[in-house]
């Protein structure tokens, strides 16, 4: 609670009053101890003033507010106590008329005490009891009916001026407290909104940052992505993730995958301009937004300045580590353009990068917009044509280069679309995956490979005949190719050591990323193969590491290979190390009979290409196949 000092119009109306009241008596009476008692009152009111300043000027009324109206309580009564010599100095048998002043004056500086003392009643009631009393008690003492009524209505005068003093306080303590509540109310408010705003913005830079880098997330790129490809001053995406990162959380742990996305949030930082927006897509995949003139060159500077930072080891826990990124660029140069076809423009330079070897950067240009718009077409199309039965398989045959007997068959799938023309098999696979339709693919694949074998069965061929699959390595970490294929063999009645499934050389760069389904094609019986050898960057030690039952020499060291001493030496290089591994070798492409015979001497075993045999329908196969038996036949 706090004290209000005394005012100077208080002291100066009790100076005023005093020496008027003083000077009223000795007018009338004569008087002249009136002074004895009013000259300490005055002396008593001036201290009290000076008091208060004092307490004011130190902080005392706000550090000790009751200790201090207790004082001016104590004050008030000796004060009360000097103005009561008033009334009580003047003579029974004084003038009627200035006995009448006094009374006045009294009742009046009494009821301005009260009137004034609102705040706290115990000052104004110490200050007027003494007054009002000495008054009524003059009163009284005068004599006569009309004293003795006066003197009631004083006394009711005075109960009422107690009365208003108490409750004026209560209704004073009563609005202060609602208008604090009020105050502390309003403050209450003002800070609660403040703390709001503050979550606010906390909540908001949550909900657009990514927690691990401190860079935007996929929440903010949509919203940004969008406002600066519908602005029509220029944008290009560098769309990048880190090569193999899966195998350093395999090797390193998640700890340490986690500290290599936050150092390379770093060097995105420190790479990016002041108008490029840096974001982490989610897992290792992150995304510049670069915008305004000239994007397209800023947008490879800024990959080539990422690739170059990205050629000094990260160090983590103590130990180096060289990491690498594929990056794709696609950019817009001026006016509106659609975010999802920047991106997926970024992402088939990205894929590009990835197939070109990694750790490289891809431009989108026209070779790669032909491309893509054959994507778009595939991608639009191949939900529908699986519906028709629009796509098929063909089967050529696999022999044995020494004496011409087939041993198997690789199926290939062929869908001719009414605009693009007949669509590359890994093309349909690629569209299927990005599709989601890859296990779907697989069963129809799968479904035609095991008629085809009964087929053969019901014309009689021999038992032992395979039919290879071609499975894309990322279908071995998206469903299960082995639980597909196992369920069909299964329902068709066919052994699954007559499956055989195709894999690339990509699957060995780390055989651990699908180790689970690799052991799961083994156990349930199914061959494995290695397509297109030669080509990747396999090793011997990944080789070692899969239990393969083929090796597939790619048809590019197979062509005119009786003429090409450099690949005879690679495929004497890889027979010498297959053979006694146990893996079976097919030749790939084989077209002449000098390139068969070339082959044999070098240790392959098996061939296969259009010397032997194109591609052929089902039932084309199972005649053709009949019709070699039967000329096998008549030659022995």
């Amino acid at each position: 609670m706090r004290v209000a000092p005394t005012s100077g119009l208080t002291l100066i109306s009790h100076v005023v009053i005093a020496l008027s009241l003083g000077l009223l008596l000795h007018l009338e009476n004569g008087e002249t101890l009136i002074f004895g008692g009013l000259g300490p009152a005055i002396a008593l009111a001036l201290f009290r003033a000076a008091w208060v300043s004092r307490r004011a000027a130190t902080d005392a009324i706000d550090t000790a507010p009751y200790l201090v109206l207790r004082r001016l309580a104590q004050f008030a009564l000796v004060s009360g106590l000097l103005w009561s010599v008033v009334p009580a100095s003047i003579a029974v048998g004084s003038a009627k008329q200035g006995t009448d002043y006094i009374t006045f004056i009294m009742v009046g500086v009494s009821t301005g005490a009260i009137i004034q003392g609102a705040a706290y009643s115990r000052v104004a009631l110490a200050f007027a009891g003494p007054v009002m009393a000495a008054t009524l008690y003059r009163i009284l003492m005068a004599g006569g009916g009309p004293d003795y009524i006066v003197a009631f209505d004083g006394v009711f005068l005075t109960f009422m001026l107690f009365r208003a003093a108490i409750s004026g306080e209560r209704e004073f303590i009563a609005s202060q407290s609602t208008a604090l509540e009020a105050t502390d109310l309003a403050n209450s408010l003002a800070q609660a909104n403040r703390d709001v705003l503050r979550s606010n913005r906390a909540l908001e830079q949550l909900a657009r940052a990514d927690p691990l880098t401190g860079l935007a997330n996929r929440s903010h790129f949509r919203e940004a992505a969008a406002a600066a490809c519908g602005a029509g001053q220029g944008v290009a995406f560098v769309l990048f993730d880190v090569d193999n990162f899966k195998a350093i959380n395999d090797t390193r742990g998640h700890e340490a995958g986690d500290r290599v996305l936050a150092a390379l949030g770093d060097l995105l930082r420190s790479a990016c301009g002041p108008r490029d927006l840096p974001v982490r897509l989610g897992g290792d995949e992150f995304i510049v937004v670069v915008r305004g003139n000239d994007v397209a060159a800023r947008a490879l500077a800024l990959a080539q300045r990422l690739s170059a930072a990205l050629t000094r080891p990260l160090s983590l826990g103590g130990q180096s580590l060289t990491i690498s990124c594929s990056i794709g660029i696609a950019a817009h140069a001026s006016g509106p353009v659609d975010v999802e076809d920047v991106f997926a423009r970024a992402d088939a330079a990205l894929y590009r990068a990835k197939n070109d070897g990694r750790a490289c950067i891809r431009v989108f240009d026209a070779q790669l917009q032909d491309e893509f718009l054959l994507q778009r077409c595939i991608e639009g199309d191949l939900p529908g044509a699986l519906e028709r039965g629009d796509l098929h398989l063909e089967f050529q045959p696999q022999v044995a280069l020494a004496s011409g007997e087939v041993v198997g068959f690789e199926a290939l799938l062929r869908w001719r679309h009414p605009a693009a023309g007949l669509i590359a098999p890994p093309d349909i696979i690629q569209a299927a995956i990005r599709l989601q339709l890859s296990a779907r693919l697989l069963g129809f694949i799968g479904e035609r490979a095991c008629e085809f074998l009964r087929s053969l069965d019901a014309a009689g061929a021999s038992p032992r005949l395979s039919v290879a699959l071609n499975v894309s390595p990322r279908e071995l970490t998206l469903h299960s190719p082995a639980g597909i294929l196992a369920e069909l063999t299964q329902r068709h009645g066919v052994d699954p050591r007559r499956l055989e499934i195709e894999i690339t050389e990509e699957a060995l760069f780390d055989p651990r990323l699908c180790a689970r389904e690799l052991q799961r094609i083994e156990r349930e019986g199914f061959g494995l193969a290695i397509d297109d050898f030669g080509v990747g960057h396999s090793s011997i030690a990944n080789l070692m590491s899969v239990a393969l039952d083929t090796i597939k020499i790619d048809r590019s060291f197979i062509h005119g290979v009786s003429t090409n001493r450099q690949n005879q030496q690679l495929i004497a290089a890889i027979t010498a190390v297959a053979r006694p591994l146990g893996h079976r070798i097919i030749a790939e492409g084989v077209e002449s009979p000098s390139d068969a015979e070339t082959l044999r001497m070098l240790g392959c075993a098996y061939g296969q290409g259009w010397l032997y045999g194109r591609p052929m329908r089902a039932a084309d196969a199972v005649a053709w196949l009949t019709e070699v038996r039967s000329q096998q036949r008549k030659s022995a």
